[in-house]
């Protein structure tokens, strides 16, 4: 009997203490909702890819000089419209699943060119696995060309090698970065060299361009920047080389002169002595008649 009352009176001890530990976990305080924040530089969003958990906000802020948009993939769904430098857009995510989202002028929906995603998750639950097919290798390449002379209102690009096909451009400089667009010329998967870029105006001597790879993401064979032909990044960088001009464009050569009209040959009586020769044989002619049909004296 003894034995018994001590192990009821021991289950009930290890009864209170098990619910005096769960009382306060049954009463604790929710988790409180995050914002995290992407950058939006020149033509990326960093981070590319990031993990939140339901209920958390994401804060975009413009960091580059060009203007850009935060845009979902999936219709109806979040548009921040346009950023220009400076400007910030924020989004709450309140379901479990994958946004993806691009810019409108540097990308296009599926990932390409200037595009992100965000993965959302339930607060007490880990982040689940990419269930996506294996994302595209990244674009690559290198670019190589030397300071030069505008010839034949074009440049040169000694060397482009590209990880896919695409366009090697030429931007003007602008305030020490690449600005407008002068120019672009395809290139195949590999290395290409000696490319040459048209340009579209007359650069200065002194004034300074961008040659600048591009991928081919949009309308194959098609440029479309701004748009999915978005600039190369590898490692946060673009793929591009500053060069300046260092002569004019030369001159068309003359154009040569028509050749000489051959020399007039003399004459002797200008344009109308073979009528004046005429007359004086016809002339003579009637002289001649006159003093033969003259009467003979007796």
């Amino acid at each position: 009997m003894v034995r018994r009352l001590r192990f009821v009176g021991i289950v009930a001890v290890i009864a209170l203490v098990a619910l005096f530990t769960l009382v306060p976990l049954a009463g604790a305080a929710p988790r409180a909702a995050e914002t995290k924040n992407v950058a939006i530089k020149d033509f990326a969003f960093e981070p590319k890819t990031i993990s939140i958990n339901v209920g958390d906000t994401i804060t975009w802020t413009n960091e580059g000089p060009s203007p850009h948009t935060v845009t979902a993939d999936a219709a109806d769904s979040f548009d921040s419209g346009n950023l220009d430098k400076g400007a910030t857009y924020s989004e709450t995510f309140d379901e479990v699943g994958t946004f993806a989202y691009y810019c409108k002028y540097h990308g296009s929906k599926g990932g390409t060119g200037m595009a992100g995603s965000i993965v959302v998750a339930e607060a007490a639950a880990a982040a689940p696995a990419a269930t996506a097919a294996p994302a595209a290798a990244a674009p690559s390449g290198t670019v190589d060309a030397a300071d030069q002379a505008i010839v034949d209102s074009s440049i040169t690009v000694a060397n482009v090698t590209a990880g896919q096909d695409g366009w090697i451009v030429a931007h003007l400089d602008e305030a020490g970065k690449p600005g407008k667009v002068l120019g672009n010329t395809a290139v195949k998967k590999g290395e290409n060299k000696d490319v040459k870029i048209k340009l579209s105006e007359d650069v200065p001597v002194g004034g300074k361009l961008w040659p600048m790879l591009h991928i081919d993401a949009g309308a194959i064979g098609t440029y479309e920047f701004p748009g999915p032909d978005a600039p190369v990044i590898v490692d946060g960088n673009i793929i591009m080389k500053q060069i300046a001009v260092t002569a004019a464009p030369a001159a068309a050569p003359p154009a040569a002169a028509p050749p000489a009209a051959p020399p007039k040959l003399p004459t002797t009586g200008g344009e109308d002595a073979p009528i004046g020769l005429l007359l004086a044989a016809l002339g003579l002619l009637l002289a001649g008649a006159l003093l033969t049909r003259r009467p003979r004296r007796a």
